[in-house]
């Protein structure tokens, strides 16, 4: 049994990603498929990286100049978001998309790490895609801790980075499960959610090689459970 996992604004390797591990992507569009209505025919939600988050909404006024938001794909993605919360859906959120989900869910971010955190860390490595910048440190007993390594204990994980916006306040029901040397949050989850997990790194971009493979396994076994629950 195939889960169905709704997908808007996708790159091929999202979509690679999610048939390797045994879904079928749908594609939304904005102009053709309504929310909430088009979940009726999804067991589960990825979102995916790709333009800044306008700070409108999160409650901040002023935006930054390296800030540079997609009005129809905020309002849309925000929307999307806020419904599969809304129904305990799957959702994986991934560089845009679990800073997006943190927005959706009531949290805060920091417009440009440059020169809001600067640090020595490096965040923004565009070339190769599988290039590691630098390690995550994994909160002990997580959800997230169980998928990429021993749960009994907090570990580093190398991972991929291409991101200058980060979250600053941390949603209310969400908890960090990951965080960079120089502090930056980069993973949240939900406790008590089928499976809620955002993380900040690319893990779409390994799937030949599937060092980050359990992620969307994970993901895609609590979509499938929803589908027979249905």
């Amino acid at each position: 049994m195939r889960p169905t996992i709704a997908v808007a604004w996708p790159e091929p390797d999202y979509l690679s990603s999610l048939k390797r591990a045994g879904a079928t992507p749908r594609e939304l569009d904005p102009g053709r498929d309504r929310l909430p209505d088009v979940l009726d025919g999804c067991d589960g939600v990825l979102l995916t990286g790709g333009a800044d988050i306008d700070p409108k909404y999160y409650g901040v006024a002023d935006r930054h100049p390296a800030t540079k938001p997609d009005p129809l794909r905020d309002e849309y993605e925000l929307a999307l978001a806020r419904a599969a919360l809304a129904r305990d859906l799957p959702l994986f959120a991934i560089c845009r998309g679990v800073q997006l989900l943190n927005v959706a869910a009531g949290g805060t971010l920091v417009q440009d790490i440059p020169t809001e955190r600067p640090s020595t860390t490096v965040h923004r490595l565009r070339e190769p895609p599988t290039s590691t910048p630098h390690t995550v440190e994994v909160v002990e007993h997580s959800a997230l801790a169980a998928l990429v390594g021993p749960a009994s204990r907090s570990h580093a994980v190398p991972v991929n980075s291409r991101h200058h916006q980060c979250i600053d306040r941390v949603a209310p029901t969400f908890v960090v499960a990951a965080s960079a040397p120089d502090g930056v949050v980069e993973a949240i989850e939900r406790p008590g959610a089928r499976f809620c997990l955002g993380v900040q790194w690319h893990p779409e971009n390994f799937w030949r090689t599937g060092e980050f493979h359990p992620l969307f396994e994970a993901f895609v076994a609590a979509a499938r459970r929803t589908r027979q629950s249905s």
